[in-house]
């Protein structure tokens, strides 16, 4: 069984074999750790990414990942959260897809170690709850396959709303 490891720190100081990169539908530099997964890569990185065609919300695209200790980044453009609004229930299904196309895209490049931010809590205002939610779904329905899917969050706040969802809705 894959082992899912919810943990909090420096996701761009771990180890694995690619790093989840919350991306811009042009994979251009964005905000939060977009910024910093860019600003590592340096110019390499963007080239890499002038390459690949545009991203959709919830597709998923892969590079190498230039000064990072990673072989390959996985880009995925996140939906903005837009406060639970008509909106909300499509914004749940591109989260949702986010995970399902990196989790596609790292099986099909033969990845076992995945690192993941909780993609659309930061810039793009998901709540954590909600964000958790939706990730450790796919990641338990889908993540067969994998060795070890590492999610990092940023605060510790963050860390135990993420570890409250998985005791209420997935103890084993």
């Amino acid at each position: 069984m894959t082992q899912i490891e919810l943990t909090c720190g420096d996701i761009l100081a771990l180890n694995g074999d690619a790093l989840v990169c919350p991306a811009h539908k042009h994979l251009i530099r964005g905000r939060g750790l977009s910024a910093q997964i860019y600003d590592r890569g340096g110019a390499a990185l963007a080239a890499a990414c002038e390459q690949q065609p545009e991203c959709a919300v919830g597709e998923a695209r892969i590079t190498c990942a230039y000064g990072l200790p990673v072989n390959f980044l996985l880009h995925t453009v996140t939906p903005q959260w837009s406060s639970g609004d008509q909106w909300g229930a499509q914004a749940l299904v591109q989260l949702r897809r986010c995970y399902e196309s990196v989790l596609a895209l790292a099986m099909q490049s033969r990845l076992k170690t995945l690192l993941l931010p909780a993609l659309g809590a930061g810039t793009n205002r998901f709540p954590h709850a909600i964000a958790a939610h939706q990730a450790l779904e796919v990641l338990r329905e889908q993540g067969r396959g994998f060795d070890k899917l590492t999610v990092c969050l940023h605060t510790p706040a963050a860390l135990a709303e993420w570890r409250r969802v998985e005791r209420r809705f997935f103890a084993d």
